[in-house]
């Protein structure tokens, strides 16, 4: 993923699930009592799994997947007993499967960010996006780009005439 990875992506999710009244969930999420999250790649090892739980993941497959077993895991979001043959066991790491029985409560996910502390500099990838933004002229600046120290506070930046820019494409940004 370009711009954070898997477990902060999940820690996104958890903190926005924290955040937002639980009626909003769907009927599936809701049956599970918060949004099932499947980590999904070829580099996940075992040893980590307590990091992957805190993390707020509800299970994993590895690449490169089986579609029949991911659809098999998949039941368990619905199926309580697809879910209980699917839990994980020692040594059955590769097949893939549920952390659990039973999904975490919402707030027992860890949802503290891994990768940065805000403030600090922006990671690479990120630097990269908002060139590519720029270049193709369609970059407009908001406070997440100052916050970012991609711009500064009243920096002009130039584009093509549109979303309120003026008659010579050119914004302040504030």
């Amino acid at each position: 993923m370009p711009i954070v990875d898997g477990l902060t992506s999940a820690k996104m999710i958890r903190s926005f699930e924290k955040s937002h009244p639980s009626y909003l969930k769907s009927t599936r999420a809701a049956l599970n009592g918060r949004i099932p999250i499947i980590a999904v790649s070829a580099s996940l090892i075992e040893k980590e799994r307590q990091t992957y739980i805190d993390a707020g993941f509800d299970g994993w497959i590895l690449k490169p997947i089986s579609f029949v077993r991911l659809g098999d895991i998949m039941r368990g979001i619905v199926d309580r007993q697809a879910r209980s043959e699917n839990i994980y066991a020692a040594g059955r790491w590769e097949k893939g499967g549920w952390f659990s029985n039973t999904q975490a409560d919402v707030y027992a996910a860890d949802t503290k960010p891994t990768n940065r502390i805000p403030g600090s500099a922006p990671s690479e990838n990120v630097k990269k996006v908002v060139q590519a933004e720029r270049e193709r002229q369609e970059y407009i600046p908001g406070p997440q780009a100052a916050r970012e120290g991609l711009i500064d506070d009243g920096a002009n930046v130039t584009g093509s005439q549109k979303n309120g820019r003026d008659d010579t494409g050119s914004i302040n940004a504030a």
